[in-house]
């Protein structure tokens, strides 16, 4: 959800092609445009996707002029059969053809390094609206075009990403840009080990916060992010509001919140153990790997990791960490007490000062009613002693183990930071 309003400019996108309504092919140009749109001080309202049929294509363009600034068109401006967006566009903007001889050059000089004469249905590129600016594509044969409807601008953009992105760049922002004095800004709060309903209600009453940023929730399996994004005159105003608005998120949110932007979890973790001098280590068994794996991708982490074990059977928890067989047999291998046994036992094993274990049933397959797929145990042993939390997770394997991951790196974080009580 979206709270606020923003005062920017607006803009909409139509997405035009059979192929990306049936999902034979996956509509990345709105991922990149909604990105580059929202930078420059925006506001994307809408993303329209239709199919090749000129009375929806028609009818969409029509509405998106009467509601925004800006409309951005993107496909359908090929040479085959299914490229209608030209002829589209003639009927909106109530004109003509006209040949345009740069086009026309640019054709005949692509085709000629490729050995060949310009095909009959690609010299068709060169007829353009009568209305139109044309937008010459350098990376394509399909040029795009800019064309004016009352107080609106439509853009309209070939669908082949590289030479959307190319035209986009070239000319679309640099029009946008000059149009528009205000300043885009956005902040992304990472959170983990709180629900989005709770974390919420946690945040308590945000009418003010709303008054200074437009704040999203952006919920995944591993946590929830929060967007925080402002409009201001400025990027020294516009950060001032985002510091004031992060902050009050994060006094609220502790202790849940542990980082902002591109920082990931593993990052935090390692800097905590940095700053406390402190040596981590691993004992994993539903995971199969993944938080060493997780902890190894910062760069640096041979500072504070000393190893781990990827103990997946009964025999190597009890070969290589030591765990009495007879804990086991009473408990079951996903247990507390084995969960507890297996992080004493790294540390044990390998000196470190603080190991994390993980055992649970990923799925989809060996669980019990007493025992369900997704029950996970993890633990974490240090000097003052071992604590263990249950989890049950309702994903599927991948997603279970992702998960068991992300929690057990939580769990490492709190304990660095000594919290016990994360209600």
């Amino acid at each position: 959800m979206i709270f606020g309003n923003s005062k920017a400019p607006s803009a909409e996108l139509v997405v035009i092609g059979d192929e990306v309504v049936s999902g034979l092919i996956l509509d990345r140009n709105s991922k990149f445009l909604g990105e580059r749109i929202h930078e420059m001080g925006v506001t994307l309202t809408r993303i329209t996707t239709v199919g090749d049929s000129p009375a929806i294509i028609e009818d969409s363009v029509r509405l998106a002029l009467k509601r925004c600034d800006w409309v951005i068109l993107t496909g359908g401006l090929g040479a085959t059969h299914d490229d209608i967006t030209k002829a589209v566009l003639l009927k909106v903007f109530e004109c003509g053809l006209k040949n345009d001889s740069n086009v026309a050059v640019m054709l005949e000089k692509m085709f000629r390094l490729r050995g060949r004469e310009v095909p009959d249905s690609v010299q068709t590129q060169s007829e353009v609206p009568e209305k139109a600016e044309v937008l010459y594509n350098e990376k394509g044969t399909a040029p795009g075009f800019k064309m004016f409807k009352d107080e609106s601008i439509l853009f309209s953009l070939p669908g082949v990403p590289l030479e959307m992105q190319y035209l986009f760049e070239k000319y679309v922002v640099p029009e946008i840009s000059a149009k528009n004095n205000k300043t885009f800004l956005h902040r992304l709060i990472k959170t983990t080990g709180i629900s989005e309903a709770v974390l919420w209600e946690k945040v308590g009453p945000f009418e003010a916060l709303q008054e200074k940023a437009a704040i999203a929730s952006l919920p995944s399996h591993l946590g929830v992010r929060i967007r925080i994004s402002v409009l201001a005159d400025s990027k020294e105003k516009g950060d001032v509001c985002l510091d004031e608005v992060e902050n009050c998120l994060a006094q609220r949110l502790y202790p849940h919140v542990y980082g902002s932007n591109d920082e990931r979890l593993e990052d935090k973790v390692g800097v905590l153990l940095r700053e406390k001098s402190l040596t981590l280590t691993t004992a994993e068994s539903c995971t199969g790997g993944l938080i060493g794996h997780r902890i190894t991708q910062v760069s640096g982490s041979s500072d504070y990791y000393k190893e781990g074990f990827v103990v997946y059977s009964n025999e190597a928890k009890i070969n290589r960490l030591g765990i009495e067989p007879s804990l086991i047999k009473e408990f079951g291998a996903v247990s507390e007490p084995v969960a507890k046994a297996m992080a004493e036992g790294v540390c044990r094993v390998t000196g470190a000062d603080i190991g994390v274990s993980v055992t649970g049933i990923a799925g989809p397959s060996g669980g019990s009613d007493l025992k369900p797929v997704g029950l996970t145990y993890i633990a974490v042993h240090d000097a003052t002693g071992t604590h263990c939390e249950k989890f049950v997770f309702t994903h599927d394997r991948v997603r279970n183990k992702e998960r068991s991951a992300q929690a057990a790196l939580n769990l490492v974080r709190l304990r660095i930071l000594g919290v016990t009580d994360t209600q």
